[in-house]
């Protein structure tokens, strides 16, 4: 039994953790009731609540974005919904920008190693960003000008089409357009609600789930800057290389593989590179432009470099550090499985939204691993098996392999004029010019749809919950920091 006037009570779960503390009874009793809307004349209300939040959440999205340089002919309308929708992206799913952040910084980081092993020790990650970001563009006497990345630039100054650009990073730093006074707010701002959260936490001060959301993504934002601490914001004007060959001798002196179809310039055949994620985003892309929603330039040449162009995770650790902080990030919102909901409806929603959001997460990694990884492997290995198998049977006569050709000649016949034939191979690739690098395996496409159609069902019923909860909530919720008696605790 605890002594006269003190009681034990469960804390807001905060992060995964239940925290048992001891405190005073008015306050454990304050947590037993609940009220609706809350004024704030003198303290913690609810418009502080979704206020600080909101502030936050927006701190972590728009103005963390460092966006690619815009094309010449970009309004200022264009720039600002581009910075819409990938803002409505973060706040769809913070990991997704995480993963673009990381992605670029892998990219960067392969451009530095590849520049200084070509005796261009001068290349710094600034200046790999800026020319992933789409900071060059290239000059031919025959063709129009066009945006050049940092591995289509090395090709093009190690076969002496042009020379190493004399560009410092405090001309980099120039071009920079970031807001440090933003900067400054947003840290500001981000660790101040994490103090906040901490101390509510050690108080068994209830958490909303509004505030859990914004940890969330607070917890991918610190990734995504990071990976983007080096890349520059709102820079406007690209330098202009200039090439004395042409654009043709170019592409006839880069074989075999530059005479192919290009997907956004004609120096595809140098960098283009795609991988599992870059193939769905495709896919999905070009579903949206079927009902006329554009995100990505349509005419080719493109006049800009993309800014959902997803490079692959190669470096050592970077696929492990973007899967574990995705679970990490769905994981989060278990914590608030038995906390306070108006109703138990609400409850039950809030954990299978949950649940199915961390599933989805789940799922996603075991489907891509199966379709890119595990069941290539297994069918070359059996398909080896089967051709040792037969080199040791007995040879079949002439007549057994003349029949066996003209039976697979016509199944493949019969099968190349089937109705489902056509439909898999639309499903497979869906792309305008049916672009043979853009297949993706139907095992992955199918499910990963029903998949994607989970996740986005369950943020959103996260969100809507997220706000309805505020009809009635613990007293506690509105209780402010008591901050002598943290940092007393802390002592």
């Amino acid at each position: 039994m605890p002594p006269f006037g003190v009681q034990e009570f469960r804390s807001a779960n905060f992060t995964g953790l239940n925290l048992t503390l001891t405190q005073p009874a008015h306050i454990a009793s304050t947590q037993a009731s609940t009220q609706g809307w809350t004024p704030s004349p003198n303290g913690r209300g609810s418009i502080d609540i979704i206020w600080s939040c909101v502030v936050t959440m927006f701190l972590c999205s728009w103005s963390a974005l460092c966006l690619q340089l815009p094309s010449r002919t970009d309004s200022q309308f264009d720039i600002l919904w581009r910075r819409s929708w990938l803002t409505a992206l973060c706040a769809l799913g913070p990991e997704f920008t995480f993963q673009l952040a990381l992605g670029q910084w892998c990219s960067a980081r392969q451009s530095v190693r590849d520049f200084h092993a070509s005796g261009i020790t001068s290349w710094t990650m600034k200046h790999a960003f800026h020319a992933d970001s789409g900071g060059f563009f290239l000059r031919t006497p025959d063709f129009r000008e066009i945006p050049i990345d940092a591995k289509q630039l090395l090709y093009l100054i190690n076969h002496q089409y042009i020379k190493d650009p004399e560009l410092t990073e405090n001309d980099i730093d120039g071009k920079n357009r970031v807001d440090v006074l933003l900067r400054l707010i947003s840290i500001g701002q981000i660790l101040w609600f994490c103090v906040t959260l901490i101390a509510r936490g050690a108080q068994g001060l209830f958490i909303t789930g509004m505030e859990l959301t914004t940890a969330a993504f607070i917890l991918c934002s610190f990734g995504t800057t990071f990976c983007w601490w080096n890349k520059g914001a709102d820079i406007a004007v690209p330098e202009t290389l200039t090439s004395e060959t042409t654009m043709a001798q170019i592409l006839i002196e880069g074989g075999d593989a530059a005479g192919k179809p290009y997907h956004r310039t004609p120096l595809d055949f140098i960098s283009r590179e795609e991988w599992h994620w870059s193939l769905y985003w495709t896919h999905w892309i070009n579903i949206l432009r079927r009902i006329h929603i554009i995100f990505a330039p349509t005419s080719l040449p493109h006049d800009r470099i993309e800014n959902t162009v997803w490079h692959d995770l190669k470096a050592r650790g970077a696929f492990p550090a973007f899967m574990m902080l995705s679970l990490l990030y769905s994981a989060i919102f278990l914590s608030l499985w038995n906390d306070h909901f108006p109703t138990k409806t609400e409850q039950l929603l809030w954990r299978i939204a949950s649940l199915s959001m961390l599933g989805s997460i789940v799922l996603y990694f075991m489907i891509t691993g199966y379709a890119w990884v595990w069941y290539p492997a297994l069918q070359k290995y059996f398909q080896t098996r089967a051709y040792f198998r037969k080199s040791e049977s007995e040879t079949k006569t002439a007549l057994e392999e003349q029949v066996e050709i003209a039976v697979e000649r016509s199944a493949q016949g019969l099968k190349a004029r089937s109705r489902l034939s056509d439909i898999a191979a639309r499903l497979r690739n869906n792309s305008i010019l049916k672009d043979p690098s853009l297949d993706v395996p139907l095992k992955a496409t199918l499910p990963i749809y029903v998949v994607g159609f989970f996740y986005c069902c369950s943020r959103t019923a996260i969100w809507i919950l997220d706000i309805i909860q505020f009809r009635s909530l613990p007293s506690s919720a509105y209780t402010t920091v008591n901050w002598g008696g943290f940092f007393a605790h802390l002592g």
